[in-house]
C-alpha cells in the first residue's frame, strides 16, 4: 500500500513540476525540492527552455538534476541549442550549477567573442569595399539578427554569414571578395542561387560568407520570399558597418520560420554532426527579439504578406513554440488571423516530406522559366565528380563517366518506387 501512495505522490509531484506555471501552481509554494527526470532529450531542452527563461527574466535559475545524466550530456544540448554565450553572461544566476559545466560554457564563450571579433573584422571589410563598389547588399539570418537585436552580437552564435545582392551584381561581389582574399568554398551539391566563400583570419579561424542572388536556394520558396521585398524598406545596422542593411522585421520573422521549418525536416549541421529538432533555442530568441522590435503597421505588413501568400499557419506554429520556449506573448489578433487561413497546400505538400527528391520535383514545377527548370534539372543530374566521390566513396577509383551512371540508376530506380507506392 505505502509503495502505491509514494507512486501516486511522485506523479503528483511530477505534475505540479510540469505544468505548475500553466495552473498558477510552483514547486516552491509546495515547499517540495524537485529534481528534473533529465533521462532524455526532451526533459533536458525543457530544463534549459525554463532555465533560459528565468535568466532572461533577471532571476536565479536552480540546477535540478536528479543525477541520472551527466553535465557532459546538457552540455551537447547547450551546444545544439547555440546558448552557451549567453548562459555564460548570466553566469552570476546560475550560481548551483557544475563547475565543470561552467567552466566549459566559459571556454566556449572566450572562443565565440574571439571568432565575432575577427568575423566582423573580415565582413565589415566585404560590405566596405562593396558599398565603394556601388553593389547593394543586405545582410539576412543571423548575421542581422546580431548586429541589430541582441544586446551582444557574439550571443548570436553562428558559423558564417548570409549576404543577399541583386543578381546582376554577382561578378562585382566575386571581385571585391577575391580581392580581399576570400576563395570558393567547395559548395555541397544542390545549391542553385547561392555560393560559398571562405576567409583565413590570422591563422585562428577560416570565416564563411554565404553569397546569395535569392533570399532562398528552392524555387518553391523564392513566391514566399521575393528578393525586392529584401531590398525595398530595409533597416540599417551600424553596429556591423555604416553601409550594412537588413531586411525589414515582418520580412525577418517569415525567413526565420521557413529557415526553422527547413532545418527540422532536414537536421541541424554541428560538430557532432546532423542533428534534429523542432527548434533551437537561440532561434526562439530570435523570434522574442524580433516580436519586441514590430511595431503595429509592422504586425500589419506581416499579416498581409501571410495572407498573400498562405502561409500564416507556419508563423503561427514558429511563434506558439517561441511562446513555449520563453513564455513571451505576442498579439493574440495577429496570431489569430496567421491561424484561421488554411496553409498553401503546395508549401504544406513541401513540408510534409523530408524527401529531397519530392522536394525537389515541386521545386522544378514552381521554377518561373522553362530555363530555370532546365537547370535545376542538369545541375541536380550531373554534379562534378568530388560530389560523386563523395557520395561513393568506395568507388572513387571509377571513371566519373561510371560513377554518373550510378547516380542516374539509382534516381531513376528511386522515382520508379514512388511512382508504384502511390
Amino acid at each position: 500500500m505505502w509503495s502505491g501512495l509514494v507512486a501516486i505522490a511522485g506523479k503528483c509531484v511530477a505534475f505540479v513540476a510540469w505544468h505548475g506555471e500553466i495552473y498558477g501552481v510552483g514547486i516552491t509554494q509546495l515547499g517540495i525540492e524537485f529534481a528534473y527526470p533529465m533521462n532524455d532529450i526532451a526533459s533536458i531542452d525543457d530544463f534549459l527552455a525554463k532555465s533560459l527563461r528565468t535568466v532572461r527574466a533577471g532571476n536565479l535559475a536552480p540546477w535540478k538534476m536528479d543525477g541520472s545524466v551527466n553535465w557532459e550530456t546538457v552540455w551537447n544540448r547547450i551546444e545544439y541549442h547555440g546558448i552557451a554565450f549567453l548562459l555564460n553572461a548570466q553566469a552570476n544566476r546560475l550560481t548551483t550549477w557544475p563547475e565543470g559545466l561552467m567552466e566549459r560554457m566559459a571556454e566556449e564563450a572566450r572562443l565565440i567573442a574571439l571568432w565575432e571579433t575577427t568575423h566582423h573584422h573580415c565582413v565589415s571589410k566585404v560590405l566596405d569595399g562593396l558599398s565603394k563598389t556601388g553593389v547593394e547588399a543586405t545582410v539576412m539570418k543571423g548575421t542581422a539578427l546580431a548586429y541589430s537585436l541582441h544586446e551582444e552580437p557574439a550571443t548570436r552564435r553562428r558559423g558564417d554569414t548570409d549576404l543577399l545582392v541583386q543578381p546582376k551584381d554577382q561578378e562585382r561581389t566575386r571581385a571585391v571578395l577575391q580581392k580581399l582574399g576570400w576563395y570558393r568554398k567547395d559548395d555541397p551539391h544542390g545549391l542553385y542561387y547561392q555560393e560559398g566563400w571562405l576567409h583565413d583570419a590570422a591563422g585562428f579561424f577560416v570565416h564563411s560568407i554565404d553569397l546569395h542572388w535569392e533570399p532562398s536556394d528552392r524555387p518553391v520558396l523564392q513566391s514566399i520570399l521575393p528578393l525586392s521585398e529584401f531590398f525595398d524598406d530595409r533597416r540599417p545596422v551600424p553596429k556591423l558597418h555604416p553601409a550594412a542593411y537588413r531586411p525589414h522585421p515582418a520580412l525577418m520573422i517569415l525567413h526565420a520560420t521557413i529557415n526553422q521549418k527547413w532545418h527540422a525536416l532536414h537536421g541541424y549541421h554541428s560538430e557532432s554532426g546532423r542533428l534534429t529538432s523542432p527548434r533551437r533555442l537561440i532561434w526562439s530568441v530570435d523570434l522574442d527579439l524580433l516580436c519586441q522590435s514590430m511595431a503595429d503597421t509592422d504586425w500589419q505588413k506581416l499579416e498581409a504578406h501571410c495572407d498573400a501568400h498562405g502561409v500564416g499557419a507556419l508563423v503561427a506554429e514558429a511563434l506558439r513554440g517561441m511562446q513555449i520556449d520563453l513564455g513571451n506573448r505576442v498579439p493574440e489578433a495577429s496570431l489569430a488571423k496567421f491561424e484561421e487561413r488554411p496553409l498553401d497546400p503546395t508549401i504544406a505538400a513541401y513540408f510534409a516530406n523530408p524527401d529531397s527528391l519530392s522536394q525537389f520535383w515541386i521545386d522544378v514545377k514552381k521554377a518561373r522559366s522553362l530555363r530555370q527548370k532546365a537547370s535545376l534539372v542538369i545541375t541536380r543530374a550531373f554534379p562534378p565528380r568530388a560530389h560523386l566521390v563523395e557520395k561513393y566513396p568506395a568507388s572513387a577509383k571509377w571513371p566519373t563517366a561510371f560513377l554518373q551512371g550510378r547516380l542516374l540508376i539509382e534516381t531513376a530506380g528511386r522515382v520508379v518506387r514512388k511512382v508504384g507506392s502511390r
